[in-house]
């Protein structure tokens, strides 16, 4: 994958030839010809069909690509022909990510009293917080979203409405989170300037997420490597510093961890299907989040105001994101303004209410601005704006969720605080920090491995960072910029590596075509499409996007917890009526997964499946006609039949194979590719 990027921008912007090439003439049709081909693809909702926005002749373009393949790997060539389709959208969502951090950086300047910089005197009041403050802040905000799904439970006997809350084990089913995790998070509230108590917490609560793991919310994943860096900078003393070098150390580097982390989410929104409006993901959480906002009259579905809207949302929205990591990177004040905009928008959303993320995150915004917080707690005056906005906002999220969960209450409180500190200026004068760059290094290489690798090599799907993104991660990828699924496209070909690799990665493309069983149907392509309001499929639908909304992630995650679903944003408007699944497509691996799950539950079933070339898209995979696999198992007798056509399975068919093997299991749920009539090249909407 790397070598692939390499080649690919190496060629774009170095212009690098075979020596047999003339450097000079090259480079002139390669520049003259990109700027004849620069016009972006734009996939028109309605036609599904590809149309250039400059009507150029295509000569010039169909030059272009030869001397590009003469230049380059086809592969490079390729993903190089998808960048300059895709060339303006890529610098409009790069505008628009300059312009909201210029914009935030001026709003918290603004906001702030004037001369409350960094570098102004300071008055003996102002005095930066020493390390007990830092860590008892963060002590304190890191207990309290440790504390949020446990108030949920107990005051309303409730998961809570965000769809993606911290799992709670039952008390009947083990103590780790009753008896373990809630009396540490308490005794932290309490005492969090006890390295020692922090420490223990810490690591319980990693041992906790890897008891989960792979069936986790992705902000988990991103709280368990900040605590990992905690552990990391504590434990270690960063080579024997004091407490207080601890304490700054930390701080810094999970700052840095946090910004990597902020920008790989906005990172995997680079895909063809992303930006392409009959599938894209950003359309169908926009018109959620209008509908809980205006009304029909207000917004007509289909007018020039709501289609306006819906159309810039890629753009506006990948935008977005990046600015968020950007912000907070550069300038921490106006960053986090910038990152509560964003999640509370997560907040309004009446049936993908992320309200766990929102509120994970918020309570570790205190890295970006340490002390911040403690000074707007003793400050006196600023209550009256920040106040009324944040009474304003919570009124509408009690208009549109019904009530207030913990998350909500925690995530408004801090937001007050946030605001409070801007507006006192306590925000622009927190502290320099002391930096260690072998833990920042740390850091930053864990999360980039996380947030960056694992999807690139196929070792990670769900709990990845690619929420929203529209990825199509096996069977050749639609990212802008960089190859998917690596491993499985290298082991899909018989042969390749050793037996163990081959067994991980093997056995390439599946369709399933039908089944009975339960378990396939609760995981298998988990149609959530009834779930959203109304009026935002209206919306979609006037738009000319199909309208389609899969959640494939959430149904992987609440599998066994159906009362828990049913609390959550996702399904607390009812149970739908289930109609025809259509046929889906999935790496053998998952095949093999949920299989296996049948199997556990005890399940008598059917199912047809076909082999599928590796390679293809949606359209390809649902058009490929091959010869069906029909297999069915009885639970009571245990006796299995399988063919192939009309002939036996051969011994080594994917459904006589045993489960993945486990240390993958622990890391790797694949999705699955919904194929629909008349789908195109991109995959629709899923989490």
């Amino acid at each position: 994958a790397l070598v692939d990027v390499v080649a690919t921008w190496s060629a774009r912007l170095r212009l690098r030839l075979p020596r047999h090439s003339p450097r000079s003439s090259f480079a002139r049709d390669l520049t003259s010809s990109s700027r004849l081909c620069g016009g972006f693809s734009l996939t028109h909702p309605r036609t599904h069909a590809r149309t250039h926005a400059s009507h150029l002749d295509i000569t010039p373009c169909a030059s272009f690509r030869v001397a590009m393949a003469s230049a380059m790997p086809a592969a490079a060539a390729s993903r190089l022909a998808l960048l300059s389709d895709h060339t303006v959208p890529l610098l409009l969502t790069a505008g628009v990510a300059i312009l909201l951090v210029g914009l935030f950086k001026w709003l918290a300047d603004k906001l702030s009293p004037s001369g409350s910089t960094s570098s102004s005197p300071r008055r003996s009041s102002d005095a930066p917080p020493s390390h007990t403050t830092l860590l008892t802040e963060y002590g304190r905000a890191w207990s309290l979203h440790q504390l949020i799904p446990f108030i949920d439970q107990l005051l309303f006997n409730s998961y809570g409405q965000a769809m993606d809350n911290r799992m709670i084990v039952p008390l009947d089913k083990g103590p780790i989170d009753w008896l373990v995790r809630l009396p540490l998070s308490c005794l932290c509230m309490l005492w969090p300037s006890s390295p020692s108590l922090l420490v223990l917490a810490h690591l319980v609560n990693v041992i906790s997420w890897a008891t989960w793991m792979p069936a986790v919310w992705d902000h988990m994943v991103w709280a368990a490597l900040l605590e990992v860096t905690f552990l990391a900078a504590f434990v270690f003393r960063c080579g024997g510093s004091s407490l207080a070098a601890c304490t700054e150390r930390f701080v810094a580097a999970a700052r840095a961890q946090l910004v990597v982390l902020y920008l790989s989410a906005a990172f995997w929104k680079l895909t063809t299907s992303w930006y392409a409006l009959y599938t894209s993901c950003a359309p169908v959480l926009l018109s959620e989040l209008l509908s809980a906002l205006f009304t029909r009259e207000v917004l007509p579905p289909g007018g020039a105001a709501a289609n306006a809207l819906l159309s810039i949302s890629p753009i506006f929205v990948a935008g977005l994101e990046f600015a968020v990591a950007g912000a907070l990177c550069l300038f921490p004040s106006g960053g986090v303004l910038l990152a509560l905009v964003f999640h509370q928008t997560i907040n309004l959303m009446p049936m993908t209410y992320a309200g766990g993320f929102s509120s994970a995150m918020c309570c570790r915004f205190v890295l970006f601005l340490p002390g911040a917080v403690s000074a707007s707690l003793r400050l006196p005056g600023h209550y009256i704006a920040p106040g009324a906005l944040v009474a304003a906002i919570g009124a509408v999220m009690y208009t549109v969720h019904g009530w207030l969960d913990t998350a909500a209450v925690a995530f408004l409180g801090l937001a007050f605080l946030y605001v409070r500190a801007v507006l006192s200026g306590a925000a622009k004068r927190v502290p320099r920090v002391r930096s260690s760059k072998a833990l920042i290094l740390f850091a930053v290489a864990v999360g980039t491995l996380y947030g960056f690798a694992t999807p690139i090599l196929g070792l990670q799907a769900m709990a990845s960072s690619t929420m929203y993104g529209n990825l199509r991660q096996f069977g050749g990828g639609n990212h802008l910029l960089v190859r998917t699924g690596v491993l499985q496209d290298y082991y899909s070909a018989k042969g390749n590596g050793p037996s163990w690799a081959a067994d991980a990665f093997g056995g390439g493309m599946v369709r399933v075509d039908s089944t009975n069983s339960s378990v396939f149907q609760q995981l298998n392509p988990a149609d959530a499409t009834g779930q959203l309001p109304p009026f935002a499929r209206e919306m979609l639908r006037g738009l000319g996007a199909s309208a389609r909304y899969f959640e494939l992630y959430a149904a992987r995650n609440y599998f066994g917890r159906t009362k828990d679903l049913e609390a959550s944003a996702l399904h607390n408007r009812g149970k739908l009526a289930r109609s025809g699944d259509p046929p889906y497509a999935q790496p053998a691996y998952e095949l093999r997964r949920v299989l296996d799950l049948a199997r556990k539950h005890g399940e008598s079933f059917s199912l047809v499946y076909t082999k599928l070339p590796y390679y293809g898209n949606p359209r390809t995979y649902r058009n490929f006609e091959g010869v069906q696999v029909r297999f069915e198992e009885n639970s009571g007798t245990g006796v299995r039949t399988c063919t192939v056509g009309s002939e036996p399975c051969a011994d080594d068919e994917i459904a006589l194979q045993p489960p993945p093997p486990r240390w993958l299991l622990w890391m790797f749920h694949p999705y699955p590719m919904p194929l629909l009539e008349g789908d195109s090249e991109e995959v629709h909407c899923s989490t």
